[in-house]
């Protein structure tokens, strides 16, 4: 059987925690870039990714919701994607080698998310020493800082990892902006989760546009400001 070349976005943000979009917009716009899949990861809950499901289903899109959770473990801040919804959330604070034993009972997959960007609470040099813990490291983040980047998929290549990449979406203009490219006999959540575990993905190396750069921006001062969108 030949392969499918699934463009999926793996790490975005809705309103279910501190994206601007909604999951149905978040969907909504997945499907007209043509992803074959989005991974609405939320920061310490999949109940974006429930609702992107429910839309998606509502609306009879043609694409895949991968249920997602951005974890902030002890350690920082890592991507865990599953095959279908997980009855609970991970604790937050949870340590990654608990997380770790969470995610294989549940066959998900664990990616360390933007890990060596200043600022953005990625696990860091943990990931040199426990580097084990992983399934792979994002090694491409739209909104990180490009030698950075360089650094995550240097590291990831030394220690023969699985390289993905995300935007990092926080608003709709950023969605799809640094796809994975994942080569899989379909593109279920689960045959694109079992792919990224054999190393059988691609990561894009988009950046942010400057129109997505002013209203990721103009969000975030609004979110601090407590003015309503």
């Amino acid at each position: 059987m030949g392969f499918l070349a699934c463009r999926a976005e793996l790490h975005s943000h809705s309103r279910a925690s501190d994206g601007k979009p909604t999951p149905e917009e978040v969907v909504i716009r997945a499907a007209q870039l043509g992803l074959s899949a989005v991974a609405l990861s939320d920061h310490n809950t999949f109940r974006g990714s429930a609702l992107a499901q429910a839309s998606a289903k509502e609306l009879d899109l043609d694409i895949t919701i991968i249920p997602a959770n951005e974890v902030r473990t002890s350690r920082g801040d890592v991507l865990v994607l599953c095959p279908s919804l997980p009855d609970e959330d991970p604790p937050k604070g949870i340590e990654p080698p608990e997380l770790r034993k969470w995610s294989l009972e549940r066959g998900c997959i664990m990616i360390a998310a933007h890990p060596f960007q200043p600022g953005r609470k990625g696990v860091g040099r943990y990931l040199f020493s426990h580097y084990t813990e992983f399934d792979a490291v994002e090694v491409w983040n739209a909104r990180g800082l490009p030698p950075l980047n360089w650094l995550a998929e240097r590291f990831a290549r030394s220690k023969g990892l699985p390289m993905t990449s995300g935007s990092d979406a926080h608003v709709i203009s950023e969605l799809g902006e640094a796809p994975t490219v994942v080569f899989a006999e379909g593109c279920t959540a689960e045959q694109i989760i079992e792919a990224i575990k054999k190393g059988m993905c691609r990561p894009t190396k988009g950046r942010m546009g400057f129109k997505a750069l002013r209203e990721a921006v103009e969000w975030s001062v609004g979110r601090r400001l407590g003015r309503a969108y």
